[in-house]
């Protein structure tokens, strides 16, 4: 049977009016809607890279998954100088709050406590906060960063329809109190750098492996034309002390002939780090010391198709730990926005995590129906022979 017929015919098992649309534009359309057919029919997506011969299984425990701030999403997060955990969130109050009650555009959080019994405080915005908001009314972040003391945030400023929007730099001297920005943006353009996610290591900073200390790095996408257009992850790094200098800023261009990475300031010249023809949306990215390795999470279409990696460096080889198609029962109607693996949870061998993700829409309602809210769960990986990789979806209760 031709692959066309196959595709239209698992087509118009979900949707007659898609399938005649794609017969009458001929066989490039349908070609193209192979990648959603598959996903509408629930056939798992082939994952970008091979397994890992790291991580042989993973593990979610559902039966420690917590939630909590309903309404309010995003949730990045770094550690902080005073040991405790730094978040912020967006369109909700916060800790405490609803989607309506304390709502702010953008709010600054903290977690103080251990991953079984943490209690959360709002820094900046929302519920009951110990500062009044920064961002009450425009503003979004999903990059924080805890380096020598001050607190970093790459900042949607809201100023276009989504991805035509410029970010900018922010960063706060008293632990998210109160921000500056930097006098440059971040320019939206189609094919510009658009960042995503600060590379997040130890506490304030501290832990960066020897071949790349003295750095902060940035990963980010080349803005597209619309929303889930992008397949390429790219990376930038600035010195530490240069953080706040445009010029400084080198991105990611390939490895030269020795295998060593090769940096230049014009982004035109970037190469990407990590690629998934199915979509990237970069949920963070963070260094695992306990098994010298880094994790890179990324939603390849909507809230229940996440997928784990991890490589020697930020920019691979990767590997592929999970790639999921119904992770916590969710489904592709809507956006995975993070799922980050802060250090300070991490066990001392690397194999135990806690990941505090945010995902959003219809599919982000069905499953454990993590729509809108800060959710955090327990997970273990194993490097051992034998393990058995989970489906990643909570057992029937």
């Amino acid at each position: 049977m031709p692959d066309e017929c196959l595709i239209v015919r698992l087509m118009v098992a979900q949707n007659n009016a898609r399938a005649a649309i794609g017969l009458s534009l001929g066989p490039w359309l349908v070609v193209v809607s192979l990648q959603l057919a598959a996903v509408l029919a629930g056939v798992a997506q082939e994952a970008p890279y091979p397994p890992s011969r790291t991580i042989k299984s993973i593990t979610w425990h559902w039966d420690t998954y917590q939630t909590a701030a309903i309404g309010s999403d995003l949730w990045p997060v770094t550690w902080g100088p005073d040991d405790h955990l730094y978040l912020a969130w967006g369109d909700g109050g916060g800790f405490g709050g609803t989607d309506s009650d304390g709502r702010v555009s953008m709010g600054f959080a903290r977690i103080e406590g251990g991953p079984e019994h943490f209690q959360g405080f709002n820094i900046n915005g929302g519920k009951n906060p110990e500062h009044p908001a920064s961002f009450p009314k425009k503003g979004k972040t999903a990059a924080l960063l805890f380096d020598q003391g001050i607190l970093y945030a790459s900042i949607n400023l809201q100023d276009g329809v989504w991805p035509d929007v410029n970010h900018v730099l922010a960063w706060s001297t008293n632990k998210g109190a109160t921000w500056a920005k930097s006098d440059w943006l971040f320019p939206k353009r189609v094919g510009s750098f658009q960042p995503a996610r600060f590379l997040n290591f130890g506490k304030d900073g501290a832990g960066v492996p020897a071949s790349l200390a003295g750095y902060v790095y940035l990963c980010g996408v080349k803005q597209a034309t619309q929303r889930g257009a992008n397949r390429d992850v790219y990376l930038a790094r600035v010195p530490r002390g240069k953080i706040r200098e445009r010029e400084a800023l080198q991105f990611f261009s390939g490895l030269d002939a020795n295998g060593q990475a090769s940096w230049n300031r014009e982004f035109a010249v970037a190469a990407p780090i990590f690629s998934d023809a199915n979509s990237v949306a970069p949920g963070g990215m963070v260094y695992d010391p306990g098994l010298g390795c880094f994790l890179l999470t990324s939603f390849h279409i909507g809230p229940g198709q996440l997928g784990i990696f991890e490589a020697p460096q930020p920019w691979g080889p990767w590997s592929t730990v999970a790639y999921y198609s119904q992770w916590g029962g969710m489904g592709t109607a809507g956006e995975g926005l993070t799922c980050e693996f802060p250090q300070k949870w991490m066990s001392a061998d690397g194999l135990t995590l806690w990941g505090i993700f945010s995902v959003y829409g219809e599919g982000a309602k069905q499953g454990i129906k993590a729509h809108d809210r800060f959710n955090l769960i327990k997970i273990t990986l194993s490097n051992t022979a034998g393990g058995k990789t989970d489906q990643g979806i909570e057992p029937a209760r």
